[in-house]
């Protein structure tokens, strides 16, 4: 009877295991999609920041595994008036900048908050756009010491998704013709965001 009993716990066990989600296999399938879009677009894209010759011998951006842990949804906390801020640039330049709100997160039973900013003099077709810059503690080591960014867009349902999967590096990692933004000290993560891009050659 014991014996019969310990089967069934271990079968049930196996079909636990091999359950699949569609939903979570929805969304992998659109972050590999955009990591194959995005490799070939370096490779071959007018608007590549790669030098000529680490274009020739470009293979694809280097990324960690993809982990949906590290994904994570819901509203952006508005601010009650518009919070004037100044982002700096790589280059030494300075970025006139609004603090949006702050998106809120729960990680591993820990909160946490990334503050959100609106460039106030953004380009033509970026009036949408929301600046969320990062950094964590992969910074320096496996990934860019400047940190990373994620791309958000103003909306009117305030629904937002913060997918550290979908973790991109500025440009000027790849070419110091560029200045990029650097985020602020407000949004260094006390833990390591293993998700999203990694650096792309020793600097």
């Amino acid at each position: 009877m014991l014996s019969r009993l310990l089967s069934i716990i271990v079968i049930l066990t196996l079909m636990g295991c091999n359950t699949n989600n569609p939903e979570q296999e929805s969304i992998i399938f659109k972050i590999e999609q955009h990591r194959k879009k995005t490799d070939r677009n370096f490779k071959i894209g007018k608007s590549s920041p790669l030098l000529p010759e680490d274009k020739k011998e470009f293979t694809g951006l280097n990324y960690f595994p993809i982990d949906l842990n590290l994904r994570f949804e819901g509203p952006i906390v508005k601010y009650d008036s518009m919070i004037v801020d100044t982002i700096i640039a790589t280059g030494g330049d300075r970025r006139a900048a609004a603090k949006f709100g702050y998106f809120k997160f729960d990680y591993k039973g820990k909160e946490y908050r990334l503050q959100v900013y609106k460039m106030l003099q953004a380009a033509p077709g970026f009036d949408k756009h929301l600046f969320l810059g990062f950094s964590d503690e992969t910074r320096g080591k496996e990934t860019y010491g400047g940190g990373r960014y994620i791309n958000l867009s103003e909306n009117d349902g305030n629904f937002y998704v913060v997918d550290f999967n979908m973790a991109y590096n500025p440009y000027c990692v790849y070419n110091p013709g560029y200045s990029c933004a650097i985020p602020s000290t407000e949004n260094h993560l006390p833990f390591a965001v293993t998700a999203g891009e990694k650096n792309f050659k020793e600097h």
